[in-house]
């Protein structure tokens, strides 16, 4: 009987572990395919919308990015959705914590799901798109820089789940205390970078990391 019960709670982590994995490498890959081409970022000079719609990378790329941004979405979900309930089943004595974790993975799913949808508004507009007369020139380079800010942008919620997924980490047991430390330094140094020097994109880049190191190690524990 024993057998038997704990061969299901062993699936489901494991499976919320590996939807972290599938986070970190579709979050990370996203990022590779901006809508604004090389061309845009070769110096710091104001340029006319013109420019940067005929910089734009091709429609294809744009909408694998978002592609990749969507499984991100869906993967995200399942591996905050696998924290908050091992978070409520192994620290119910810090029930403040436990609701912290929950709301910032909410807000995460909303925040990003916007950023992928941004994704897919600008590829409507890039040369050669099937939409492309739907969008003036300014609207296709509005469109793609906006794509490309937000949709990194959004994953500020992220450093709300990987701070309360930290704390109860040290605190608890719901990941081992190593992986509640690199938590803890990933969403500081983004929330400096944000704060300090305007980088909020900087979490679109510690999220993929904490979500690879939390997915392995929840893996790890069940293998």
């Amino acid at each position: 009987m024993t057998s038997t019960l704990a061969a299901p709670a062993t699936a489901r982590t494991t499976g919320w572990g590996w939807a972290g994995i599938v986070a970190a490498l579709t979050a990370g890959g996203a990022t590779a395919f901006l809508a604004q081409g090389p061309g845009t970022f070769t110096d710091q000079e104001v340029k006319p919308g013109a420019f940067i719609v005929e910089n734009m990378n091709p429609e294809l790329l744009i909408r694998l990015g978002a592609g990749l941004g969507l499984v991100a979405v869906i993967a995200t979900t399942l591996f905050t959705l696998g924290l908050c309930r091992r978070a409520a089943a192994t620290a119910s004595a810090r029930p403040g914590w436990v609701e912290a974790l929950r709301w910032s993975s909410i807000a995460l799913l909303a925040t990003t799901t916007v950023g992928v949808l941004m994704r897919y508004v600008a590829a409507g507009g890039a040369p050669g798109a099937m939409d492309q007369s739907m969008y003036t020139t300014e609207a296709s380079a509005t469109a793609a820089v906006l794509a490309d800010q937000i949709s990194t942008g959004t994953y500020l919620p992220a450093l709300g789940v990987m701070a309360a997924a930290g704390v109860l980490s040290l605190r608890g047991a719901l990941l081992p205390k190593a992986v509640g430390i690199v938590g803890l330094v990933l969403a500081g140094a983004s929330l400096v970078a944000t704060l300090a020097i305007g980088l909020p994109y900087s979490s679109a880049l510690v999220f993929p990391l904490f979500a690879l190191v939390a997915g392995i190690a929840a893996v790890a524990r069940r293998a």
